[in-house]
């Protein structure tokens, strides 16, 4: 029977910082789980598909003003059924309070006292919600080279490093973005083309896969591999004579990374404020970080977003996905699962596979250009059943990185069998990527509520040379389904990765809309999309992957005061213009958190 409990909980952490939480009212559910659970201070219970209300009590312990703002001058498209346009929006307190005619929305303030602000014209949508990117990789991207395809040449990013090196005194020189099959060279970097660069310090380069990378002599040395070091679900490739070439792949570039130098606080705390701030630049006012521990221990970002959080330059809403070895550490604590209105700490993200341009996706066929092969999951089927269905039942959200359609069908197995063992459906399961799910893979998904968060943008800057080099014509026409998805009726939601692209929303609809590739080829036109389907892939299904579906992602009374004005209507431009749509201000609270 469930049972109701009211106690006091000290949590000493020496890595995260002295928590005082209350318990107010909690029940112990039948599976031995705790339920609806309300703490006092910083953190609020973080409850899947459970609507957020502050009661009375919240409202005079937090001090919040209660002075109103309307919004008025803009075109408001709500992305709600039951008003799907409105001239005016009042909020309060960082919510939403009323949304209608300007009449009726200015009739209601006038209840109290109230301000109002007129856009002078554009469209006002909710907030734009990213479903997966690194924003921890990223704000430390800031601080690093920019090696991509654009530098040409393996000798521009030499130059590009060599610079680097000369105005820093860093440990370590850092790159990022290097792409083989987008520069002349066509080629991997291996370790004597960063010997050139320095051959007495460490340099390291991060492909814009970021699932291999290349290290140059003394990195290796530094790092501790050598042609006999083994690292699984990974690899560091050696030489005919049996030497480290110095590219790393998977989760040898993994273990690498965590292996470099630790930024202080401080700088992980600046760069995290210029990274978000990015991001509010692009529409965003919530974002996910998927896979806390990629760079290091969790514990580096952990106490920075609290802190930001806490101090409120968390100008976001962050929902922290962790590595299953970083939260288990969590768990051990009993922290997991905890968070504000502007931070979360989520569920477990996962890798089973690498990248189909790196030929380290897992595909049911042989790539287009090698036959006999086709790539290897990371890990065994034993082994991914076992993390999927701890995380399932212990009732975790588990976001599954897959590329190829082999490690696809491997973890939708995986879940087939968790929902088999601890039956639920309602834990916003993700597929990261799912680039070649066929549609009886997408139909068995949606029966265990997995949600799809598809990278539209491989079409656009991959999808020629997936034709010739990695999947042919007819694979790659079938790319990241989102037209799939809407004929199967199931919610799917879109990404680009970041720091692999670029942030953005509105170039991400934009190549989902019309899947052209940069060489002016339609790769799919049967899983095109309609602007609509393009937000809400960026709205309302994407508020159920961090849990917000009651909170965010419309214009509607009581959710957050979230919202991103654009200077035309993505539906009434032409298709072929949606990544030229300026963000004219971001909204995060009911703060301008990004103006132009």
């Amino acid at each position: 029977d469930a049972m109701a409990l009211k106690t006091v909980l000290k949590l000493n952490l020496s890595k995260f910082g002295a928590l005082s939480v209350e318990v107010q009212k909690s029940t112990i559910a039948q599976n031995g789980q705790l339920g609806s659970v309300f703490f006092s201070g910083f953190f609020s219970h973080c409850v899947p598909n459970a609507p957020i209300r502050r009661t009375n009590h919240q409202r005079s312990k937090l001090m919040l003003v209660s002075k109103k703002t309307v919004y008025v001058g803009a075109d408001i498209v709500t992305m709600s059924e039951k008003a799907p346009k409105a001239e005016a929006v009042c909020i309060a307190d960082g919510r939403i309070e009323c949304v209608g005619s300007r009449e009726e929305v200015l009739g209601y303030a006038k209840a109290g006292e109230y301000d109002v602000v007129d856009f002078g014209g554009g469209t006002l949508y909710p907030g734009f919600i990213d479903t997966h990117s690194h924003m921890s990789s990223f704000s430390r991207c800031l601080n690093q080279v920019y090696c991509g395809a654009s530098l040409g040449s393996i000798a521009a990013v030499q130059q590009a490093l060599r610079d680097k090196a000369a105005a820093s005194d860093d440990e370590w020189v850092i790159g990022y973005g290097y792409d083989d099959s987008g520069i002349s060279d066509n080629r991997h970097m291996n370790r004597h083309d960063l010997d050139a660069v320095c051959a007495d310090r460490p340099v390291m380069v991060v492909h814009i896969s970021v699932h291999m990378g290349y290290v140059n002599t003394i990195g290796l040395e530094r790092l501790g591999f050598t042609a006999d070091t083994k690292v699984p679900g990974g690899e560091i490739v050696l030489d005919g004579n049996g030497l480290p070439t110095g590219l790393l792949l998977e989760n040898a570039i993994i273990e690498a990374s965590g292996r470099l130098p630790v930024p202080t606080e401080a700088q992980v705390r600046e760069s995290l404020v210029r990274a978000i701030a990015e991001y509010n630049k692009k529409g965003f006012t919530t974002f996910q970080d998927g896979g806390l521990g990629i760079n290091g221990e969790a514990e580096v970002f952990l106490r920075p977003y609290m802190e930001l959080a806490r101090e409120g330059r968390l100008n976001a809403r962050a929902y922290l996905q962790l590595l299953p070895s970083e939260m288990d550490k969590l768990i051990s604590l009993g922290v997991w699962g905890i968070g504000n209105d502007h931070m979360k700490i989520g569920g477990v993200k996962y890798f089973t596979d690498g990248s189909i341009q790196g030929f380290t996706g897992a595909l049911l066929e042989d790539y287009y250009t090698r036959p006999g092969y086709k790539g290897a999951l990371l890990w065994s089927q034993e082994e991914i059943d076992e993390i999927i269905i701890k995380y399932h039942c212990l009732g975790f959200q588990v976001a599954v990185h897959t590329n190829g359609d082999a490690a696809s069908e491997s973890v939708i197995q995986a879940f087939e069998k968790a929902v088999e063992r601890c039956p639920r459906t309602d834990l916003r399961h993700m597929l990261i990527h799912a680039q070649l799910v066929s549609d009886s893979q997408l139909e068995r998904m949606k029966a265990c509520g997995i949600i799809p968060s598809l990278f539209a943008r491989h079409i656009e800057v991959w999808g020629d040379r997936h034709a010739a080099i990695f999947l042919g014509p007819e694979r790659t026409a079938r790319m990241d389904p989102a037209g799939s998805c809407v004929r199967l009726g199931m919610p799917f939601s879109l990404h680009v990765d970041t720091p692999v692209l670029p942030v953005t929303a509105l170039g991400s609809m934009h190549a989902a809309v019309n899947r052209i590739s940069d060489g002016g080829v339609l790769f799919g036109g049967d899983q095109r999309i309609t602007p609509r389907q393009a937000l809400e892939a960026y709205t309302t299904y994407a508020s159920l992957c961090c849990g917000g579906e009651h909170d965010r992602g419309r214009i509607e009374p009581g959710r957050f005061a979230d919202f991103v004005l654009l200077d035309s209507d993505i539906e009434a431009v032409d298709p072929s213009g949606i990544r030229d749509i300026k963000v004219l201000k971001t909204i995060c609270g009911g703060r301008v958190v990004y103006e132009a």
